[in-house]
């Protein structure tokens, strides 16, 4: 069994580990994601497609034992990664959660009265990048990788990452603002981003991008998912200052990309030049971007 499936079964209860573990292994190492919705049976999505595990359907308490696991694991669990819908597990595996929402002063404090969980298995994927390095090699400037959720995004992210820094000798800084891209444990990070990356884990990109800029005088500054307008106001700003980008966005092609306000803003701003697309069969499309556009 693949270390990273172990890693999400061991917060589930042991009847489901037992499940898993009948399951022929080709198929247990392909599975992507388990989900747990109340009253439901779980199931596995397994090469984009989700089919029903077992047959027992999932309580409030199987629910609050994952979670409760998963928040004594978690190095980084807190009420502040709780809020925003996801814990991370060691490995850099990602528990969403859907519930009662509860509000405090006016901002999302935390969930209650959990409904369902998606256990999201990360994995590394050597080499996964190398059709796309070449675009980077020939002409390092700003890329932006895109594709609809689940599709391989970070996954992708992190090799360029690797090859960027090995291959090419680039001072990589790495805002890890999820603890997803690195997965740093007791600071080290669980998934290998070469030797001259810097990552700075559980920081809010806005705050990260300027304190990266500060400290660690890098060449790239790599990012997952921009999804909000400071985000891209503290790209704008960092990008006079000669540093490149290397980033992800939930679009299924450029089209896509530039009917969203926050997206236009990014291409007409300029910031990136090279665009790369994760196709339904996971092959990667790579576009040249123009300003203005």
């Amino acid at each position: 069994m693949h270390k990273s499936i172990r890693q999400i079964l061991s917060v589930c209860p042991r009847h489901i580990q037992s499940f898993v573990e009948t399951l022929p292994e080709e198929r247990q190492n392909r599975i992507e994601e388990l989900r747990f919705r109340l009253g439901q049976p779980v199931t596995a999505l397994v090469s984009a497609k989700e089919t029903v595990l077992d047959c027992a359907k999932t309580d409030r308490q199987c629910l609050e034992w994952i979670l409760g696991r998963a928040t004594g694991q978690a190095v980084y669990s807190s009420q502040e990664t709780l809020k925003n819908g996801f814990v991370t597990l060691p490995g850099g595996h990602r528990i969403g959660v859907c519930g009662r929402a509860v509000y405090r002063d006016g901002e999302l404090y935390t969930f209650r009265e959990i409904s369902s969980l998606n256990l999201r298995a990360a994995r590394q994927i050597i080499g996964v990048g190398e059709s796309a390095f070449g675009c980077l090699w020939t002409h390092p400037a700003s890329t932006l990788i895109i594709g609809p959720p689940g599709r391989g995004k970070t996954t992708l992210l992190r090799d360029l990452i690797r090859l960027l820094s090995d291959r090419s000798g680039f001072r990589v800084s790495v805002a890890d603002e999820r603890m997803e891209i690195a997965a740093c444990l007791d600071g080290q990070a669980q998934f290998d981003l070469g030797a001259h990356s810097d990552i700075l884990s559980g920081v809010k990109k806005t705050e990260a991008i300027e304190l990266l800029l500060r400290s660690m005088n890098p060449q790239w500054i790599a990012l997952d998912e921009i999804t909000a307008q400071e985000d891209v106001k503290a790209m704008i700003e960092a990008s006079y200052c000669g540093v490149r980008f290397l980033a992800t966005a939930h679009a299924s092609c450029k089209s896509e990309l530039s009917q969203r306000p926050i997206y236009r803003q990014l291409l007409s701003a300029g910031i990136f030049e090279t665009l790369i697309v994760i196709l339904p069969d996971r092959t990667l499309k790579t576009e040249r971007l123009i300003a203005n556009a």
